[in-house]
């Protein structure tokens, strides 16, 4: 730890389709933080070839410790600011990775409605491969785990063409055992992905790290109030927000697809949901 350029970096997880991606640009404008959106390939590097994304304590080597906390310390210098943020949903199954890594790190965890959830994840299955995404991620991965990509690569561009498929069989984040659930109905093998992202969290950040450098938010609670959660999370994180600041955020916020799922779900999807993460939707 000591020897750590990075302090108290700032992490936002979740689910996919949890309004991370909102929370995180909303704390880019901090003029304190240097924010990241989704390095995934700094996180795994040394472990490209995983077929999941979980990652433990005895996965951090001293030279993978040392490359992500260089990497992440050039990004910190380049941008003059003094703290660094990111948000990287598959971190949501790497918490006692990162503790190991990063001790004093803040998490902010984002929960959404598990039915919202499955019903933006059907869409985002129909979706084709976003390209840019792609080439990005292959700027940022070290050239040692470019060979890693390119079961990545075949899926997503090569045999949606080749055997006319429509949907994607899987998007996200990957628990222990998820091929065992591809052949699962979609709603159902989405509400367990949801379900497993959200216990993972919360039972990691219980057991790793201290109850004042985590916070869970709502992703409801934040649309309905975003300066009352922005400065809840702002005493955890360790940084005070303008009013210029709360401002932009509820500009910013859009509340008009929080209640989609209950008109865009079918009844039976929604029963399916609710039969497999009903106790995790409380």
């Amino acid at each position: 730890m000591s020897d750590r350029r990075i302090r108290e970096p700032i992490l936002i997880v979740g689910s996919p389709r949890s309004g991370t991606t909102m929370l995180g640009n909303l704390l880019s404008h901090h003029p304190d933080v240097a924010y990241w959106e989704e390095p995934r390939p700094i996180w795994s590097q040394g472990h490209a070839w995983r077929d999941d994304d979980r990652l433990v304590e005895s996965d951090l080597t001293p030279g993978i410790a040392d490359k992500i906390d260089r990497r992440f310390a050039r990004f910190l210098e380049a941008s003059g600011r003094s703290r660094f943020a990111e948000k990287t949903p598959s971190n949501t199954l790497r918490l006692p990775f990162i503790h190991a890594l990063y001790p004093d790190a803040r998490i902010v965890h984002l929960v959404r409605d598990g039915r919202a959830v499955v019903a933006s994840m059907l869409r985002m299955l129909e979706k084709p491969p976003d390209r840019g995404r792609l080439i990005a991620r292959l700027r940022e991965t070290p050239w040692r785990d470019l060979p890693a990509l390119a079961p990545l690569l075949f899926r997503d561009l090569i045999y949606p063409r080749v055997s006319c498929q429509t949907q994607k069989p899987w998007w996200g984040p990957r628990p222990p055992g998820w091929r065992d659930w591809l052949d699962l109905p979609a709603p159902v093998l989405l509400a367990r992905q949801w379900s497993t992202l959200v216990s993972t969290a919360r039972i990691d950040l219980q057991d790793h790290f201290p109850a004042g450098q985590w916070i869970e938010v709502r992703y409801e609670d934040f649309l309905d109030d975003p300066q009352t959660e922005f400065e809840r999370v702002g005493e955890t994180i360790g940084l005070a927000f303008s009013v210029d600041f709360f401002a932009k955020a509820r500009a910013e916020v859009k509340c008009t697809r929080a209640d989609a799922w209950k008109t865009e779900l079918e009844r039976e999807s929604i029963t399916q949901i609710e039969n497999e993460a009903g106790e995790w939707l409380a």
